[in-house]
């Protein structure tokens, strides 16, 4: 298990680093006002911190053996994974043309209802809810573009 924690630490801290750097290449801005790099950055310098424990951990031997697991919980845990890999194509293939709020409402409605097991009564409301509450915050008091679509 030690190879996999050192593997694991060392290629999650390039990654941050990598994120790191492209944040401050791009632009921190000042606190009051930040730039496009700020959330890059801080992302990056947590996955940082992150693994610079990890690695410090198992070089003080600190990490416990673990026993090991199947990597899927349940024995069909890989259909609802890929449900939901295949529902997300479909979201960004249709945002453009079908429009943020049909797109969101279908998308929700899906995750609920077919891989989420929920009822139609609440995978409904509960599309409807997000949808157009997330379409309130972003389009509406953010001033964020989204796809209107054909609608």
């Amino acid at each position: 298990m030690k190879i996999y924690d050192w593997v694991s630490g060392l290629l999650c801290l390039c990654v941050g680093l990598a994120f790191v750097a492209g944040g401050v290449r791009m632009g921190l801005g000042p606190l009051d006002a930040p730039g496009s790099g700020f959330f890059p950055t801080m992302i990056g310098g947590i996955l940082s911190a992150l693994s610079l424990a990890l690695l410090a951990a198992t070089a003080l031997g600190k990490m416990q053996a673990m026993e090991p697991r199947p990597f899927w919980k349940e024995p069909n845990s890989w259909v609802k994974v890929s449900l939901v890999v295949l529902s997300l194509i479909f979201y960004m293939a249709a945002l453009e043309y079908l429009g943020y709020i049909a797109t969101t409402i279908v998308f929700i409605l899906f995750l609920l209802r077919f891989v989420g097991k929920k009822s139609w009564g609440i995978s409904l409301a509960m599309a409807l809810l997000v949808s157009l509450g997330s379409y309130a915050l972003f389009k509406m008091a953010l001033g964020v573009y989204l796809p209107r679509g054909w609608m």
